[in-house]
């Protein structure tokens, strides 16, 4: 029996709560890979973490939840920004709990290949052949895992988690599923409209159905669920 959206807000509240909590009290590590100059001095750092691993497994057991979940009854149109912001933050905290430490395996992978000693995070002051390429890779890699989650959502006409945990979804003017080609694209446009946030009040906007003007390119709207 599929879950249902209202349940899994709570269920995504919580694993949001664990996250946060655990970031709180844990030393700081670097996930993924990172590449500094600073006065003089170099700094390569990378790696993942069990436990993180382990929240990436969470989070993505609950991507799956939402996306076969029973659908939500629609309500009125969804006429204010301040929840689409919010969401929009919601879900890269999601995507990156659930990304970056998958990408942080690769410079574990490379550096115990290099040295022979494993460890699940490491630091040096030194520089190596793959540093760059390690860096430009986990770039690589993360760039279209972002992009996939925020549009995957849009075509299969659910809630992102952000969304479902805001009360909303973005649905098609038409009432039919928005084609992959349609929803990535909208994705993409939607990182540009987030720059654009601080003039969206001062835009215009078709409150009365739930519109701004990235929902008048793409014909959709947003809908408060019940």
């Amino acid at each position: 029996m599929a879950m249902t959206v209202r349940t899994l807000r709570w269920v995504l509240l919580a694993l949001l709560g664990c996250v946060l909590a655990k970031c709180t009290v844990s030393e700081p590590i670097t996930i993924g890979a990172s590449t500094e100059w600073s006065d003089g001095r170099y700094r390569f750092s990378g790696g993942t973490e069990p436990g993180a691993l382990g929240f990436a497994i969470l989070t993505l057991i609950g991507l799956i939840l939402l996306m076969n979940a029973k659908p939500a009854a629609a309500k009125a149109p969804l006429a204010g920004l301040v929840r689409r912001f919010a969401a929009f933050w919601l879900d890269f905290m999601f995507a990156m709990f659930m990304l970056t430490p998958v990408v942080g395996l690769l410079p574990t992978l490379v550096e115990w290949m290099r040295t022979g000693s494993f460890a699940w995070s490491f630091e040096r002051s030194y520089q190596t052949s793959v540093d760059v390429p390690l860096t430009v890779l986990s770039i690589i890699l993360l760039l279209p895992g972002l992009l996939v989650y925020y549009a995957l959502p849009l075509f299969l006409r659910k809630p992102s988690p952000g969304a479902c945990i805001a009360g909303y979804q973005v649905i098609a003017d038409d009432g039919v599923l928005l084609s992959i080609r349609v929803a990535l694209v909208r994705s993409i446009v939607g990182y540009f409209a987030l720059c654009a946030a601080p003039v969206a009040p001062f835009v215009r906007r078709d409150k009365t159905a739930g519109k701004f003007w990235l929902d008048r390119v793409f014909g959709t709207h947003a809908v408060l669920l019940n």
